[in-house]
């Protein structure tokens, strides 16, 4: 019976720890490639109903969408953000295209990545976004799948967008 008790408290322990390690993480956007943004943007307004929320540049490099029923909609929701960016000479089999995950912890993430069998590409990285700086981390799976990795500031659940 001790034994029996011992090993359920070791599992116990050690199903704590793994969870303990690892930082939450959602999907927080998709990054497209496009050779003409507001083309693409509009395929996708048609197809699938994601509304623009913003944009850089004009004529725009750019365009961040979102689900919504309506443009207002779309920029008070939360669901994972679209970003269709102006790439010239990005085909379809590019590196272009990934998922952006929002973690709680960029560094716990990428070391957990690692030891999974994820390479990462160059060091953790700050960048201003809107008025915020966040800690963005890249890591390649071992299929060769890129995924970027996004640290918010704390209280900060999603990108600003005006």
């Amino acid at each position: 019976m001790r034994r029996v008790i011992t090993a359920v408290l070791g599992i116990g322990a050690a199903a704590w720890m793994t969870w303990a390690v690892q930082a939450d993480v959602t999907v927080m956007a998709v990054r497209l490639p496009a050779k003409d943004v507001a083309k693409l943007a509009k395929f996708y307004d048609t197809a699938f109903g994601l509304k623009q929320i913003d944009q850089v540049g004009t004529p725009p490099t750019e365009i961040i969408m979102r689900f919504g029923a309506t443009a207002a909609a779309a920029k008070a929701g939360t669901s994972p953000e679209f970003l269709i960016e102006k790439r010239e000479g990005v085909t379809a089999d590019g590196q272009m295209a990934h998922a952006i995950f929002h973690v709680s912890d960029v560094a716990a993430t990428v070391a957990a990545a690692k030891a999974a069998g994820a390479s990462v590409r160059g060091e953790i990285g700050s960048a201003p976004i809107g008025n915020i700086q966040v800690k963005i981390a890249t890591v390649v799976d071992p299929d060769g799948n890129v995924l970027e990795l996004m640290e918010l500031p704390k209280g900060v659940d999603h990108l600003p967008h005006p």
